[in-house]
């Protein structure tokens, strides 16, 4: 690894980490536990970013780019997050969803932050295996701090998309935007993430289709490894700053038109609807 790099790895939620005996129930919270030792581990810098959404009588405003007039759901926020932690003069950032974690702690990354010696090189990712052979899933990633990265995220973020709201969301337009990209722009990686192969793997993705794993899975890591699973540090690494819609404002250099407004308040309301009626439909099944 280049040893002078500074690299700063980001989890982020809508969801606060939970401490004490509670934080047993809440997967993110366990992995920013997790992930936050193995970042004490290699002195990487570690930030979970508890996301600010606007608050409103029934609920939030979810994200949305003003530029195309669309939400975006929760995931894409990470677009924004990465973005914010370049702009903090880290020489690497690592994004984590809030459902991976850093299995093995002992494994040497070297080998890994090398593959930056190649001066063009922006981007590391894992391949989305089994499910692609030539794209590579979000839920984590390195990128180097340049304008290139930069303007890839603000690119993303400020065009129009059919998967602001639906799967892939933001992963199929990273991809998009890196296949238009020259080749030596970035690399995926054929390496185990989905499953676990071996003890001594870099990643563990516990992702959506498994969701109901997510937290017996990690509690078993802290078992295997005899530590407690309760976040410590919060006051350290938590940060509550990123106001996304302040973001937004500034990448989409705007105000809020009033039809904007309208939309957003329906779109609210229509969400909060659905929830309320999701819940009432669990109750009766």
């Amino acid at each position: 690894m280049m040893t002078s790099s500074r690299i700063c790895v980001v989890m982020g939620d809508d969801r606060p980490v939970v401490t004490g005996v509670n934080s047993k129930a809440s997967y993110s919270s366990l992995a920013y536990e997790i992930n936050r030792r193995f970042c004490d581990k290699k002195g990487w810098d570690f930030r979970y970013e508890k996301y600010a959404l606007p608050k409103r009588p029934w609920g939030v405003w979810q994200g949305y780019s003003r530029q195309v007039s669309e939400h975006r759901a929760p995931t894409w926020i990470k677009i924004l997050a990465v973005h914010k932690t370049l702009k903090l003069g880290y020489d690497f950032v690592v994004w984590i969803d809030s459902d991976c974690i850093f299995y093995d702690h002992d494994r040497s990354w070297d080998e890994v932050f090398a593959e930056f010696n190649n001066q063009g090189l922006q981007l590391i990712g894992w391949l989305d295996k089994p499910f692609h052979s030539n794209k590579f899933c979000a839920g984590f990633f390195i990128v180097r701090n340049s304008k290139e990265v930069k303007n890839m995220l603000e690119t993303i973020w400020l065009k129009d998309s059919k998967f602001s709201w639906a799967f892939p969301y933001e992963q199929h337009e990273l991809n998009s935007y890196l296949s238009e990209s020259p080749a030596t722009n970035y690399l995926f990686l054929d390496e185990p993430m989905f499953q676990l192969t071996s003890l001594d793997q870099f990643l563990l993705h516990v992702a959506g289709f498994e969701h109901q794993n997510r937290v017996p899975t990690f509690l078993k890591w802290f078992d295997d490894h005899s530590y407690p699973p309760y976040p410590l540090k919060i006051e350290e690494h938590v940060f509550q700053n990123l106001k996304v819609d302040d973001y937004d404002r500034m990448l989409s250099n705007s105000e809020l038109s009033v039809y904007q407004r309208f939309q957003r308040e329906f779109w609210g309301l229509l969400q909060h609807g659905r929830q309320k009626l999701k819940k009432i439909y669990h109750q009766f099944i």
